[in-house]
């Protein structure tokens, strides 16, 4: 193909993508030094920074105090946040959350439901997408004024269908979650993995605006994963996650949700923990935990499971150490295979403190320099329900797209 230039208004559009990136990490510079980071011409930062605070996606802040200089005082420039809102949808086990929030993160308002799988797929959409609505009018927020929606989903994605190709735990077979929830919002629907959404909102938001490799695991119910090399979420173009969960740790284990025998999340995810307990609780070898649900094992569940951690059973302890330990090697293991910068963790069973001393134990057992500073607890563990679908739409409709504004 022969080569026909440079397209002007490409070039145009990345260069306002490359701005915005650098102020949301930055938080505030000046015309002149946003131009000198990014190698571009004063004149060409003036003329898009100006047509940016016209579409009032940028505004100035005022003078830079530490600028003492004769001349031109420095203004710095900033993102408005407040600009744009938009929608969060985190379609999990048991609970679904749907969010509301400007584009720095801030929550406006949210709503949580049963993720209700006795229903087909279409009429739950139906049920989310009325309740956006509602949360959009309770706040008096324009449809205009939605950037778009974000939803996560757990299990395999393909993001550019929009379609959940398996939805473990919840969905077994395909479901079209971005046209359905389209047709009934219309506005741009992005949908991706729970575990990737979560790593995209952690370079936007979080600790990856430093690191150029992370690996995420995620611990509860399931045990997921997600790896950023230089800066960018790892994509297979297959469809297919990075999963630790289900690494295959033995070959004549139990039956794991995806297909496989053995698999990490047999031993580690909170379905499979709670399931051992019950098989092995009795008055004698388990008494505090079999008095704790007063003889009727049915209560030992993933869904009451982290209410029996403060309990001080060394029987149920021996069996929880062991599915530790599982986590924290396969963790190590892809540790010394990846070499990443950092490993963030976040998710309910590491949100326990008794969970968590424990696996940080395991870990350093196999290597002391494995310490909190290297495996380190997300800063964003308190906006999980919300902030990884954010994040792919602050990603890709805003810092991606700025010149469809």
């Amino acid at each position: 193909m022969a080569y026909t230039g440079i397209n002007l208004e490409n070039l145009k559009s990345n260069n306002r993508s490359a701005i915005l990136r650098l102020l949301n990490d930055q938080s505030a510079l000046s015309r002149k030094d946003i131009a000198q980071a990014l190698g571009l011409t004063p004149a060409t930062v003036t003329v898009i920074c100006a047509d940016l605070i016209e579409a009032g996606i940028l505004r100035e802040l005022g003078e830079l105090e530490e600028d003492k200089r004769a001349g031109r005082k420095k203004i710095l420039l900033g993102i408005n946040y407040d600009r744009y809102y938009a929608l969060s949808v985190s379609i999990e086990s048991p609970e679904t959350c749907v969010a509301v929030s400007n584009l720095k993160g801030d929550r406006v308002r949210f709503r949580r439901l049963q993720t209700n799988t006795a229903v087909p797929p279409g009429q739950f959409l139906r049920q989310i997408a009325h309740l956006c609505l509602l949360l959009l009018e309770e706040e008096n927020i324009p449809p205009s004024s939605v950037l778009g929606v974000g939803v996560s989903v757990p299990g395999i994605v393909n993001e550019e269908t929009g379609a959940s190709l398996h939805a473990y735990r919840i969905w077994e077979k395909p479901v079209q979650v971005g046209s359905v929830l389209r047709k009934h919002l219309g506005m741009p629907v992005l949908v991706e993995n729970n575990v990737r959404a979560f790593a995209e909102a952690e370079l936007i938001f979080g600790g990856g605006k430093q690191a150029e490799n992370m690996l995420f695991v995620k611990w509860g119910p399931g045990v997921g994963s997600a790896i950023v090399l230089n800066k960018q979420v790892y994509d297979s173009r297959r469809s297919k996650n990075a999963e630790i969960g289900h690494f295959a740790m033995n070959s004549q284990g139990r039956l794991c949700r995806c297909g496989r025998r053995g698999c990490l999340e047999t031993f580690a995810g909170t379905h499979a923990m709670a399931e051992q307990l019950r098989e092995r609780c009795t008055p004698e070898t388990m008494p505090e935990l079999y008095r704790a649900v007063k003889g009727d094992l049915s209560e030992i569940a993933a869904r009451n499971f982290t209410r029996f951690l403060e309990l001080n059973d060394p029987a149920m302890w021996e069996i929880l150490e062991w599915d530790v330990g599982m986590l924290a090697r396969s963790v190590c293991n892809a540790v010394t295979m990846l070499a990443p910068d950092q490993v963030i963790l976040y998710g309910k069973l590491f949100d326990q403190p008794a969970l968590l001393r424990r696996f940080m134990d395991a870990c350093r057992e196999i290597d002391p320099q494995y310490g909190e500073s290297y495996l380190l607890r997300s800063s964003l563990g308190d906006k999980a329900d919300f902030i990884g679908p954010l994040a792919l739409v602050m990603n890709r409709l805003f810092l991606s797209a700025p010149s469809e504004l």
